[in-house]
């Protein structure tokens, strides 16, 4: 792998863990922020770090496809939360697997990702560049 491409997947994985860290505090302190923000900054901040994931992934890609992509599987995860069944749930019960694959369908999740979308392709233009 060549020095620019190791230095954008080290920036990236910088951002995943910022976009997690801050998103998990969203949760924990949601409550300590303005109302919007504190309802609404996990689910942003979870399609910001989905953003970056595909583009550790998708380092020659457009940012447009990266940015449907995150949009198309954070949709789907949405929908996946429609689906019960005891094994789903039971992972859906453990930190990771809630934080992953969230607990309940909510439409206003789709904006919260559109955002998130928005915000990750607009830092990886300004700071990263790594598709045009």
């Amino acid at each position: 792998m060549k020095a620019k491409n190791l230095s954008q997947v080290f920036n990236y994985i910088i951002l995943i863990i910022v976009a997690t860290i801050l998103g998990i505090l969203s949760r924990k302190y949601g409550s300590l922020l303005p109302d919007l923000v504190g309802r609404y900054a996990g689910d942003t901040l979870w399609a910001v770090a989905l953003y970056f994931v595909i583009a550790i992934f998708s380092l020659k890609r457009t940012f447009s496809f990266r940015f449907v992509l995150t949009l198309i599987l954070a949709a789907l995860t949405e929908f996946s939360q429609l689906y019960h069944a005891p094994w789903i749930d039971g992972i859906r019960q453990t930190t990771v697997g809630a934080l992953v694959l969230g607990n309940t369908f909510i439409w206003t999740d789709f904006l919260c990702y559109l955002a998130g979308a928005v915000l990750a392709v607009v830092i990886d233009y300004a700071f990263i560049k790594t598709r045009t």
